[in-house]
């Protein structure tokens, strides 16, 4: 979110199409096993395409920049430390869904201190702004209702993202968060009518192609050390 108010939208997603990278990496590290050097070659594409397909605006913001990487890492992190979690025991009855509860009340907890010594009380001064004050374009009972429908649609999108991590590698995850963006831009056309350029059409299926090439590699190559194991 601060990427996103510290440049424009277009920037912050270009940054966030690197996620697979660091994911490849990170999930290296701590499984200590790498892929096949062509498995992670396929990812040029997707990060290319979605990339290109973002690239509207040429601002830089170093803001931008830096938090969208530390995103990166985060989401990596997020996501290869989970998938560990859940292929070693760590408790009972500990399955993806209940996991992602944990780290849902963890995350909240701390971010109570966090959002006391950033914010402050200047939430009740902008709910009040966006309720009552001159410029005000809603009320109350609308604005609950929008952020409720938010965080509910917020958690079912990570508490499904949760389900996938269980039955796929962090990469393959990353790798479809990634495409996400290009199905949201599809969505905008369908829904708000939004056109499409040359441009992003382009990049979007340059990336869907990339996703469907890292697919038939992946497993191409587990295909061939299974039956290796085998023998």
């Amino acid at each position: 979110m601060v990427s996103l108010g510290a440049g424009p939208v277009s920037f912050t997603h270009i940054v966030k199409a690197l996620e697979p990278f660091f994911s490849a990496l990170v999930s290296a590290l701590v499984f200590g096993k790498w892929m096949k050097p062509q498995v992670y070659a396929t990812l040029i594409p997707v990060v290319g395409g979605v990339g290109y397909a973002c690239l509207k605006e040429r601002s830089f913001s170093w803001l931008a920049f830096w938090t969208a990487m530390f995103s990166n890492v985060a989401f990596a992190l997020r996501a290869v430390v989970s998938k560990s979690a859940m292929v070693n025991y760590i408790g009972e009855n500990l399955d993806s869904v209940n996991l992602f509860g944990v780290i849902t009340w963890a995350a909240f907890i701390l971010s109570i201190p966090v959002a006391l010594i950033g914010e402050k009380l200047s939430f009740l001064d902008l709910w009040n702004k966006a309720v009552y004050g001159e410029n005000s374009v809603t009320n109350a009972y609308d604005l609950s209702k929008a952020l409720i429908s938010s965080g509910l649609f917020h958690y079912l999108n990570n508490e499904v993202m949760y389900l996938a991590l269980s039955n796929v590698h962090p990469v393959t995850l990353a790798v479809g968060n990634t495409m996400k963006r290009v199905f949201i831009m599809v969505a905008s056309v369908l829904v708000f009518r939004n056109p499409i350029s040359m441009q992003a059409g382009i990049g979007s299926a340059i990336g869907i192609s990339g996703v469907l090439l890292y697919s038939l590699t992946k497993q191409h190559y587990e295909k061939l050390e299974a039956e290796q194991a085998l023998k």
